[in-house]
């Protein structure tokens, strides 16, 4: 029985669309932290640092966000003073996994809010508001739709580097701002 050309190709891209469909499912994405009630990617935490007024610990993220960032005065978007709390909007670097020869290319940059406050004897940071920049705002949350038809296999790597990068920053941040500043007395020797 011969099957109809029309008939054929029909059923071949369903099978493909099946094969391809079920190899999405089966891909394991990263566990990235998902805010429950913005369905943000969003990493928070509040970080104790006994004796520290809130004067102190600000003073000491404002130094960190100095340091940290190569340049601060593009990425601070809010000094605010009064409440002891910036707001910045920096930017990463992304690659594309490594092709058979093993090579990155680079993917572009990725874009997030980062809001740390201090309070007496604490400060809590936020990281959120990932985007990849394109040519219009495309969020990494839809990195993780892996049952989207435009899912790309590289958005699993991407993540990961989002993670990695996130976790940095966080330690870099716990870091400096929990530990008190050694200063050299130069006069007591």
């Amino acid at each position: 029985m011969k099957i109809p050309n029309g008939l054929m190709t029909f059923l071949c891209s369903i099978l493909l669309t099946h094969a391809v469909a079920q190899k999405r499912t089966e891909v394991t994405l990263p566990a990235v932290p998902v805010d429950s009630i913005t369905k943000l990617i969003t990493y928070e935490g509040v970080i104790e640092v006994k004796g520290a007024s809130a004067e102190v610990l600000y003073d000491r993220i404002t130094d960190w966000f100095k340091s940290f960032y190569k340049n601060p005065s593009e990425v601070i978007r809010e000094n605010d003073t009064v409440k002891f709390r910036i707001t910045g909007k920096p930017r990463f670097k992304i690659h594309n996994p490594e092709d058979k020869n093993g090579l990155k290319t680079d993917a572009g940059l990725v874009q997030y809010t980062l809001t740390v406050a201090s309070r007496e004897g604490r400060f809590k940071y936020e990281l959120s508001e990932f985007n990849w920049k394109q040519l219009s705002y495309f969020a990494c949350e839809r990195w993780l739709d892996k049952e989207s038809s435009s899912f790309n296999i590289a958005w699993i790597s991407y993540l990961e580097q989002l993670d990695a990068y996130s976790k940095e920053v966080i330690s870099c941040l716990k870091n400096r701002v929990t530990k008190e500043k050694i200063v050299k007395d130069r006069d007591n020797w």
